[in-house]
């Protein structure tokens, strides 16, 4: 194997998809590095709820056998991941973090899960998540709630919270999670990892325990904005290219069907003549921000009009009620999925969900159905100002760096991370990707949105934009990522 400055743990999927490619590197290796890795650090970060050590060992041998054969399925092929624990998984329980769902084995994949195994790739266990991803962690959980690589003591996000330590830790190289009020792209900031929500319904529901079906949205977490696409490619199914394939496309272009590079772009690819984006600089400010995350914010404007942007700042009609919208619709929708377990088996849900049910049954049939028609309004307005008016939004993907969990505990229904909430009410493509660190050592992040059905050319432009950045998203200054 060739020399490596990074441990294999932290590897991307593009720099371990070629070392498996060409038999450099076996999956049995990789997943063996994973394992190690986990074993040594999830004592104190409880990213997983069940770990699927025997099995992945197994498939590992079996894709190292397919590849030494000459039977390469691409690049996701070999490559450990992790899968949120809402997520159906055949033979494997999925619980939902909680304790009512304790016990369960599903006997079918959810769709997403299927594709990923087809693509090859080697799922490694069930990450934590906050309770039928609505709660909050309490005392008094099932499990443990997951903790922040960077730093133990502090929150990893909400509700795909374990996919965003694990892939941080360099548990597994990507993992699945799911957004319904951003619980993809807010661990995804907490822990300096990427997290793209596409387009709402591009990425098949079925197999997902259900919130709120009409925002709830598939999504993934990787290292990099490259190695998401690799993970998407596989999650909508598509045949898997070589890294020569994708590499002879063009980057970030208008098409839909245009795919971005894994690898690094040229210099001239990074520059960005012309493109406008788009800031709701009034509708940001209303809520508090960190004023380092927000001079970083205007850091990376500032820099994007030094390589030919265009800054546009936008006031959306309606955008003002999009975190009241977003909440009223999950609390609707939310207690309708799971009134059954407080009506007949309370003590089986954990204090954290029971709270969050309280006031969500007070949301009526009528707040919710105005809270539809508006919801269809801001939708239209916002996919018009993205296919008329700009080519991006940007904003920063959370608005204050990582609480500890204690906090979060005793504060359980704080207003958090409210600017992921837009984009999972109007289903617009979404994504986070590192924006630095804090001086706090927790990271910080930037968010990415576009039209509806342009996930491909949104991708292009986040690579662009991260190759364009002082940050590198693949060696954090973190401890635990050092051999």
């Amino acid at each position: 194997m060739p020399a490596l400055d990074v441990p294999l743990h932290a590897l991307s999927i593009a720099q371990a998809g070629e070392l498996l490619r060409t038999r450099a590197l076996t999956p049995l290796q990789l997943v063996q590095a994973c394992l190690a890795r986990t074993e040594a650090q999830e004592p104190q970060l409880h990213a997983f709820i069940t770990r699927s050590t025997d099995a992945a060992l197994a498939q590992a041998e079996q894709a190292t056998r397919e590849i030494a054969a000459g039977h390469w399925r691409g690049p996701m092929h070999g490559i450990p991941i992790a899968h949120k624990d809402v997520l159906l998984t055949r033979g494997v329980r999925t619980t939902a973090h909680s304790r009512a769902l304790e016990h369960w084995v599903p006997d079918t994949d959810a769709v997403v899960v299927q594709r990923l195994a087809q693509a090859g790739a080697i799922s490694l266990g069930k990450t934590a998540c906050h309770e039928f991803a609505f709660g909050s962690p309490a005392s008094d959980d099932v499990f443990p709630p997951a903790h922040n690589p960077w730093n133990p003591l502090h929150m990893p996000g909400s509700s795909s919270s374990g996919s965003g330590t694990a892939v941080a830790a360099g548990f597994c190289l990507a993992a699945t999670g799911t957004d319904t009020g951003g619980s993809v792209r807010h661990p995804a900031a907490a822990c300096a990892v990427v997290g793209f929500k596409p387009t709402r319904g591009v990425l098949p529901m079925d197999g997902v325990i259900p919130l709120a079906p009409s925002m709830d949205h598939v999504g993934l977490l990787t290292r990099s904005v490259g190695d998401a696409v690799w993970m998407f490619e596989a999650m909508r199914g598509n045949r898997m290219h070589t890294h020569q394939d994708l590499a002879a496309r063009s980057l970030g272009a208008p098409s839909p069907h245009t795919h971005a590079v894994s690898g690094s772009p040229t210099p001239a690819r990074t520059a960005l003549p012309g493109l406008r984006i788009g800031v709701m600089r009034r509708q940001l400010q209303t809520q508090a921000h960190d004023p380092e995350i927000w001079e970083c914010f205007e850091e990376v404007l500032a820099r994007c009009r030094a390589s030919g942007a265009h800054v546009i700042d936008i006031d959306l009609d309606g955008g003002d009620q999009a975190v009241s919208l977003a909440n009223t619709l999950i609390g609707f929708q939310g207690y309708q999925q799971l009134q059954h377990w407080v009506r007949d088996q309370p003590q089986l849900l954990g204090q954290g969900l029971r709270r969050r049910l309280v006031s969500a049954a007070e949301v009526t049939p009528q707040d919710h159905w105005q809270a539809c028609v508006a919801r269809w309004q801001l939708e239209q307005a916002l996919e018009e100002v993205l296919t008329q008016q700009l080519d991006v939004m940007l904003s920063p993907g959370r608005e204050m760096p990582p609480e500890t969990l204690d906090a979060l505990m005793h504060n359980p229904t704080g207003q958090r991370s409210s600017c992921n909430r837009l984009y999972s009410l109007t289903g617009h493509p979404a994504l986070t990707l590192p924006m630095g660190l804090h001086s706090s050592g927790l990271p910080m992040a930037l968010q990415l949105a576009s039209a509806h059905h342009s996930d491909d050319r949104l991708l292009g432009l986040a690579l662009r934009l991260q190759s364009s950045l002082p940050w590198d998203p693949l060696h954090p200054a973190n401890p635990l990522f050092k051999p």
